[in-house]
């Protein structure tokens, strides 16, 4: 009898852990052929081994759906941390299609390429649904590693290694910040449980205040680092244009996803809005941080004649929009956080997914490059505008769903002037997708000879493209799924 429970509960387990199994196993595996089989690289096998890892992870995630566990005390399976793993793996399968011309062109032994993206994909889903602070920093750092090595990728290439370089040693200083934060709460309330650490500092009162803050204040610090907001920016610009391009989509959206997802799970379950004290304190932090964010970043783009560093500075503004929801503490605001990370992540998927299609070498970064992009390729033109208008929430498309969801949360909060902010910034936003536009559509083209799209290439920048208008369009049933996760996540019903 008891052996017959404890198989039950290992099979309960390894279903509930099965997505990060079948990541880990395609990982595995795509390592595996560029150790032992070179020439089934060149077969595209180590594509297809991960693309079919991520549709097992995503048809297994799907099937989880509606379940609610704990496994370990460190793991939740909630309706969060679910949509987490949702975007998470139809990130990397569209960043997959992406790559796929441009790694081919560059690097014959793709098997680690792939298996960096596949590994990456593992932490942010185990970031979704992470409610232990050792677990979440564990989480952290894979990604961060593999998003180091994934920018210094190309090795020949001084730019690349160069930011791999600075990301690693900025990326170093401000983890050992997080740490130290996570050793100080430990001390303090006895554990690294989210809802443990909650109720210590519930129960304490005012006692544990002031040290409580100062250790919060060096947890915020390493996840604005992760999502690249404003003062830990900088890291950000110099590696989105050093880094491969496919790299540069990844880093713009997987990290936002992950430490997005963390900085909700650990502020809304171990300092909640009932905490009132802490609360507003870090309330009030990230006020200051979401507006220098939008406003530094989107006056810093205006002047980039590299679109890969101004989608860099545009991308660090997305996530002062994200940040919005967060502050809110509420479940319209963590809704529409949700809803923009999507709008967001296949608004800039599907624009680097045009800044591969123009630039496959590694000095296409430059606006002269879109001159004329209309004449040469209308579809990449007219994808890269619906992108753009998208990420300025311009009507009809999912990004001005989801700004229309964050400012209306801010208002119900009493928080008209960060709603007004938003919207500031949003009108300066256009200012900047201007130049990409105005390039394509009304500077004279350099040349006359049209882009081939690599059917793979062609492939992502439909789902991006045809993603961000449907959603736009037919917003009801992505916001019923992130109404179910903010619930989850706030404990309300």
């Amino acid at each position: 009898m008891t052996f017959e429970i404890s198989m039950r509960a290992l099979g309960q387990t390894l279903w509930l852990l099965s997505p990060e199994l079948a990541l880990l196993l395609a990982g595995l595996f795509a390592l595996g052929l560029q150790a032992v089989g070179p020439r089934l690289e060149e077969k595209r096998w180590p594509q297809c081994t991960v693309l079919t890892g991520l549709i097992v992870a995503l048809i297994l995630t799907i099937t989880l759906w509606g379940h609610q566990a704990q496994t370990f005390s460190l793991l939740v399976h909630d309706p969060f941390a679910q949509v987490i793993k949702t975007v998470a793996l139809i990130t990397t399968g569209i960043l997959v299609l992406t790559s796929d011309s441009y790694i081919e062109s560059h690097d014959k032994h793709k098997g680690g390429f792939y298996a960096l993206l596949i590994f990456s994909t593992l932490a942010i889903c185990l970031l979704g649904g992470a409610t232990n602070l050792i677990l979440s920093f564990l989480a952290l750092e894979l990604l961060s590693i593999t998003s180091t090595l994934l920018i210094g990728y190309l090795r020949q290439d001084g730019r690349s290694t160069e930011a791999a370089l600075k990301t690693f040693l900025y990326g170093t200083t401000l983890s050992a910040m997080t740490l130290y934060g996570i050793s100080w709460i430990y001390g303090l309330t006895g554990s690294t449980d989210l809802h443990r650490i909650a109720i210590a500092t519930q129960t304490t009162g005012d006692f544990l205040y002031p040290t409580l803050l100062l250790a919060l204040i060096f947890i915020v610090a390493g996840l604005t680092f992760k999502i690249g907001a404003v003062p830990f920016h900088h890291w950000a610009p110099d590696a989105y244009e050093g880094a491969p391009t496919p790299v540069t989509a990844f880093l713009s959206t997987g990290p936002v996803i992950g430490g997005t997802a963390t900085m909700i799970r650990v502020l809304l379950t171990a300092f909640p809005p009932e905490m009132e004290r802490l609360a507003m304190d870090w309330q009030t932090l990230l006020m200051a941080v979401t507006t220098l964010t939008m406003t530094v970043s989107n006056l810093a783009a205006l002047k980039q004649p590299n679109i890969k560093r101004l989608l860099a500075y545009s991308s660090i503004a997305q996530t002062g929009y994200l940040l919005i929801g967060v502050i809110t503490a509420s479940p319209g605001g963590v809704t529409g956080t949700l809803f923009y990370l999507m709008a967001y992540v296949l608004s800039n998927l599907g624009a680097f997914a045009v800044a591969v299609s123009v630039s496959r070498d590694e000095d296409g970064g430059s606006l002269e490059n879109y001159a004329g992009l209309h004449k040469r390729a209308p579809a990449l033109a007219m994808a890269m505008t619906m992108c753009l208008f998208s990420l300025a929430g311009i009507p009809p498309t999912a990004g001005f769903v989801g700004k229309l969801y964050l400012f209306s949360a801010a208002i119900r909060k009493g928080l008209l002037w960060l709603a007004i902010v938003g919207v500031l910034n949003s009108v300066l936003s256009i200012a900047c997708y201007w130049k990409i536009i105005r390039a394509m559509y009304i500077l004279p083209a350099q040349s006359g000879e049209r882009l081939s799209i690599p059917l793979t290439l062609a492939a992502a920048l439909s789902v991006t493209a045809i993603s961000v208008l449907v959603v736009g369009i037919l917003p009801g049933p992505l916001s019923t799924l992130v109404e179910t996760a903010a619930q989850a996540i706030l404990g309300q019903p």
